[in-house]
């Protein structure tokens, strides 16, 4: 029977084997009198039923009573192991699985989750430090930062490394500043640009609401993509964000200044940035960005701004990161269900080369962007070189796996991973300065890469200087 991991981010629990990732179900509940929804159908409702919906069983995971009656559910704790059935449902799992938990669960929190695994079809042979897994391999300097929002708070988690060893020194959390409360704030302000242009309001009635936060995450993607540019004449063309809505056949359109949203996400930013320097008041740690963390357009450039004149760098992560690393480093994670113990320190593999010729490496310059079609792209762990359509647009495209999925005829033919500082390639079908790969290869600046069958004439590796000023 094969080994799985769960990673418990209420924004959503993730399921994973050494394939990839199975689901991903966001902590909400839909529960009246007839019937009972989880994950991503009961999000939906969310709106529409709000009376009915509850999203903070994970956030505050107890055994403490309700003080109103919540269906047949009597505290939190019950919605979450009925959250954990239905997972184990969705996926048809029984076994053995590897629970990777956030720095924001206290060690109460911990044992109540166990307990109610006791009574699931999941067992559990492994507790770890979702943060640290997700830093392991990343963790090259004497600290790190890990970066991971949560539907009701940012955690912020600091590594320190001692020899091979990587273990959780502290945790920060961040109030206030989860996907809640910022897509809250999102849909007031995509809703006064539609009452501005079209007279309409759809946050007038449940439906309408409901259509706007469902529409959000692929509003923020598409801002993403756009101001991944770094090419000056196509940021100016691009200062506006074109969003729709469709209510009875009638087509809603509106155009949102990109400063105006970049503005109402800055509070939000400037919190965590803040409580970075609690956390890391020299300011000399790398940090870390998970891939749920990476959805907030502009976050990035806040981020480096806070960063310049520090000797630290960010590194964005794939959405496998902590399952990866899980699978990776299984055997120092497994004990039994009756000798489980929590993982909050790992030594890493002893791969890395010397300490004279990493500081020569560290010393090279490094790629920092793909260039396609006049457009660069920032390297980060995680990005899909991709064929298909998109937007209309037949070809070749770089994306991350979450906007895959939506895309029936996207074809993945090679993916970027990040490992030890650097930036690896893998693929079956593309080629490296003219040359086939013979496996994974590290990129370098100007490397090329090419297919003729794909009708992919060149994407560069180049190096963008950030400015001093």
């Amino acid at each position: 029977m094969s080994l799985h991991v769960l990673e418990f981010n209420d924004a959503g629990l993730r399921l994973s084997d050494a394939s990839g990732i199975l689901l991903s179900s966001p902590g909400y509940a839909y529960v009246n009198a007839k019937e009972i929804e989880f994950g991503e159908s009961a999000r939906k409702r969310s709106k529409v039923y709000p009376l009915s919906s509850y999203n903070q069983f994970w956030h505050k995971l107890s055994l403490d009573p309700f003080s109103k009656p919540v269906g047949n559910f009597r505290h939190n704790a019950d919605i979450a192991f009925s959250h954990l059935q239905d997972i184990a449902r969705s996926a048809e799992l029984e076994g053995e699985v590897v629970l990777a938990v956030p720095g924001s669960f206290s060690r109460e929190q911990m044992a109540i989750l166990l307990g109610l695994l006791k009574q699931s079809p999941m067992r559990p042979v492994g507790l770890v430090d979702a943060a640290l897994m997700a830093s392991i391999d990343h963790a090259h300097h004497e600290s790190v930062i890990h970066i991971d929002l949560q539907l009701h708070q940012v955690v912020l988690s600091k590594m320190q490394r001692v020899g091979s060893e990587l273990k959780r020194e502290s945790v920060v959390l961040v109030p206030g500043a989860g996907w809640m409360n910022i897509s809250d704030n999102l849909m007031h302000l995509f809703t006064s640009a539609f009452i501005q242009q079209c007279r309409f309001n759809p946050q007038h009635n449940a439906a309408s609401e409901q259509m706007l936060l469902d529409n959000l995450p692929q509003w923020l993607s598409e801002e993403g993509i756009e101001d991944s540019t770094d090419d000056a004449n196509l940021q100016e063309n691009r200062s506006s964000l074109q969003v729709r809505l469709t209510q009875n056949n009638t087509v809603h359109q509106a155009s949102l200044p990109r400063s105006a949203l970049h503005s109402r996400l800055l509070p939000f930013f400037q919190k965590i940035v803040q409580q970075l320097a609690v956390i890391d008041p020299q300011g000399n740690c790398p940090i870390l960005v998970s891939d749920y963390m990476q959805c907030l357009p502009g976050f990035d450039t806040v981020l480096s701004s806070s960063l310049k004149g520090d000797s630290r760098s960010a590194l964005l992560l794939s959405e496998r990161s902590v399952a990866q690393a899980c699978f990776d480093y299984r055997d120092a994670l497994l004990g039994t269900s009756e000798a489980l113990h929590f993982v909050s320190k790992v030594s890493a593999r002893q791969s890395e080369a010397p300490a004279i010729a990493a500081s020569e490496a560290q010393a090279q310059v490094a790629p920092t962007h793909l260039l396609m079609r006049h457009q660069a792209r920032r390297l980060s762990d995680g990005i899909l070189i991709c064929v298909g359509t998109q937007d209309g647009q037949r070809g070749v495209h770089l994306l991350q796996a979450k906007q895959v999925a939506g895309l029936a005829d996207m074809q993945v033919v090679g993916e970027i991973l990040a490992k030890n500082g650097e930036f690896i390639l893998q693929s079956k079908s593309l080629l490296i300065n003219a040359n086939a790969l013979d496996g994974p290869q590290v990129l370098k600046l100007g490397d090329t890469l090419s297919s003729a069958e794909l009708d992919l004439k060149t994407i560069e590796l180049i190096c963008v200087q950030e400015s001093n000023e």
